[in-house]
């Protein structure tokens, strides 16, 4: 028995496997909601009769929103077994390389390299620091957890200030 949900492929589809909760279960209905806004999609994971496995990948296309922090319940039968969240952060990755790349064109200690370098730190740290919630919340299935990671990303988006850097 188990659920697992990941951001694959550069952020272009989420990735979700299962195995049946309830053995007489053929299918999972999945809900997939944006923490943030509460619009959420629903998906249906089949499993392999044999094995009792399902495997499913969803668009980020489909999805509500193509960042920010998510939450995946699986059901069987009317049931729900398990929540997950997952975090998608592509538009924070690309404001952490564009800042990188700011560095790599210093040539000097001046302010404005300082300057850079602390935001990238503080970006790194608090997307680090939210990742490390996600795999706890996975744990524990609180939803105190989620508020922590949702506002950890925020404030990481927030500092990037809307300049990605990637065309995100």
């Amino acid at each position: 028995m188990g659920f697992q949900i990941r951001v694959a492929n550069s952020c272009k589809i989420l990735a979700i496997n299962g195995t049946y909760y309830d053995n007489t279960s053929t299918s999972a209905n999945i809900t997939i909601t944006h923490v943030d806004t509460g619009a959420s999609i629903p998906v249906v994971m089949t499993y392999n009769i044999t094995t009792g496995k399902g495997m499913i990948v969803v668009p980020v296309a489909n999805l509500p929103f193509s960042n920010g922090l998510y939450k995946a319940c699986l059901s069987e039968q009317g049931i729900e077994y398990s929540c997950q969240p997952v975090l998608i952060h592509c538009d924070i990755d690309c404001c952490l390389t564009k800042l990188t790349n700011e560095l790599i064109d210093c040539s000097c200690d001046c302010a404005r390299c300082s300057k850079t370098l602390a935001k990238a730190q503080k970006i790194y740290l608090l997307l680090e620091s939210a990742a490390s919630a996600v795999e706890i919340a996975a744990d524990t299935q609180s939803d105190a957890y989620y508020q922590d990671i949702l506002s950890k990303y925020k404030k990481a988006r927030e500092i990037c200030d809307n300049n990605c850097g990637c065309d995100c």
